[in-house]
């Protein structure tokens, strides 16, 4: 009895290690397709209406496991620090000015600039602040404006506060 309890616990051991380590390789590799869900207003970040246009911004809509312009790859850059592109347009996310309290974000093509990095506050998947590091700064966080959850709102960089509104669940599709 005792020997099948230790291989039953070994096999259910086995399993769970099997299931992370399938997840791991995504988030070890240089990047991984992911969602960016407000925590404030519980709505994903996409291109306002699935746009490919350049400089479109990025708006809080109601998730939808189907709409790929909701997912993201986060390529890492190391020390958490992310280039975040849209999995349809392949364009990132992009600091549309200067580091400046209500400055949009909106998509761009990929140009390497600091307008493109974000670094996280923790390793993902997990609920985070996305610290801009436009011009080399990290003081300006994505940021829901004024913690609203009104469906089509666009998301702006705004001084690092702390709050609800400046959190994000990044998680796997």
């Amino acid at each position: 009895m005792r020997r099948r309890i230790t291989t039953s616990a070994l096999a259910f051991v086995a399993a769970v290690a099997g299931t992370v380590g399938a997840a791991a390789p995504a988030l070890a590799d240089d990047h991984f397709d992911v969602t960016i869900r407000s925590s404030v207003s519980g709505k994903c970040l996409q291109p306002q209406g699935g746009s490919w246009a350049d400089g479109a911004v990025v708006v809080q809509v109601q998730c939808d496991r189907n709409n790929a312009f909701q997912r993201w790859d986060f390529i890492d850059h190391d020390d958490h620090i992310f280039e975040i592109r849209n999995a349809v347009t392949l364009k990132c996310l992009d600091v549309q000015g200067g580091a400046a309290n209500g400055t949009s974000v909106g998509q761009w093509p990929c140009n390497r600039s600091s307008n493109e990095r974000w670094q996280a506050g923790r390793d993902l998947p997990d609920f985070v602040t996305l610290k801009s590091r436009v011009a080399g700064t990290k003081t300006h966080c994505l940021d829901v404006p004024g913690g609203r959850t009104d469906e089509g709102l666009a998301v702006q960089i705004w001084v690092c506060n702390g709050t609800v509104s400046q959190a994000f669940g990044v998680f796997p599709v």
